[in-house]
């Protein structure tokens, strides 16, 4: 058995079909058929039940597919820091984020994050909020910064405040606001209100709603945006208003305003997660986050 026909068997075992697997792998059928008898030849044990029409994987197959599934990810995973480490590189962190919430304070985490340790490389990847929990679990990722917005707490997730920010109404210049310095939720309770539509995104629709009802009010909705990008974009065509945290003007066209709404300062939270067992280059980036935060706390952005 070598590490050869364990690549042929996987990928057969992926395709299910000889044609695909044998054009995939660059080899002739009866090569790739002649492999895979050897291989279970090798291990005793039928890993394929073979047809006219089609190829199944046996019980035995499907059992052995996972195990060696796992042993040539570990391969790949020691060839990879291996070649890290002829580069120069020490050590690598992937990092699920929002890139719309953290677009003006990643860079800056990450130049800190380089001058304290320049050999270990971070991979950013901008995933949308369930696609981040997904991965976090699944280990694709090693850390995730994403708005604190029903994030829960299983036992093996840890979790570490970032930064905050206020919460603001945002108007056309022309509004009756657009000059305030801040506003109350009681006096925008009425106004017609561009809202997120949750069925692109329930964790923003459901940010915009509960700040209507902790105050006791029920948000006038009057139109529900695919992104938040596409709110502004209705309150810019003057439809109404939307409720927005204060970064997002960084987004924002010229003729858009943001207005702080009073009690809500601090309402927005960007939160680190990870877990408790993981990469062993993530505690250098949770010190240098917690560094980040004590420095910039009270900034929420341009």
């Amino acid at each position: 058995m070598n590490l050869f026909q364990l690549e042929y068997f996987i990928t057969l075992a992926e395709t299910l079909s000889y044609t695909k697997a044998s054009q995939r792998l660059h080899i002739s059928q009866p090569t790739l058929s002649k492999l895979i008898i050897n291989l279970e030849h090798s291990i005793g044990s039928q890993l394929f039940i073979r047809s006219k029409r089609d190829v199944k994987l046996t019980s035995t197959g499907k059992v052995f597919y996972h195990e060696i599934k796992k042993t040539l990810n570990s391969y790949e995973s020691a060839v990879q820091k291996v070649k890290d480490m002829e580069s120069g590189t020490t050590g690598i962190i992937n990092v699920g984020l929002l890139g719309t919430a953290l677009v003006h304070h990643f860079p800056r985490i990450m130049k800190l994050y380089h001058s304290r340790y320049p050999t270990i490389m971070v991979n950013p990847l901008d995933y949308t909020y369930n696609k981040i929990i997904e991965t976090l679990n699944s280990g694709e990722i090693d850390v995730a910064l994403l708005p604190d917005f029903e994030i829960g707490k299983p036992p093996q997730i840890l979790k570490k405040n970032v930064f905050t920010d206020y919460m603001c109404v945002v108007t056309h210049q022309d509004h009756k606001f657009s000059n305030l310095k801040s506003v109350s939720m009681a006096m925008i309770k009425d106004e017609p209100l561009i809202n997120m539509d949750p069925r692109f995104s329930r964790t923003d629709h459901n940010l915009i709603n509960h700040i209507y009802q902790q105050e006791g009010y029920f948000p006038n909705t009057v139109y529900e945006a695919s992104s938040l990008l596409s709110m502004m974009l209705m309150v810019d065509c003057q439809i109404g208003v939307t409720v927005l945290a204060s970064h997002m003007r960084q987004f924002a066209n010229d003729t858009l305003r943001f207005i702080p709404i009073t009690g809500f300062e601090e309402y927005f939270r960007v939160a680190c997660i990870y877990k408790s067992v993981a990469n062993d280059y993530i505690n250098t980036l949770l010190g240098v986050i917690d560094e980040y935060s004590e420095n910039n706390r009270g900034t929420p952005g341009p």
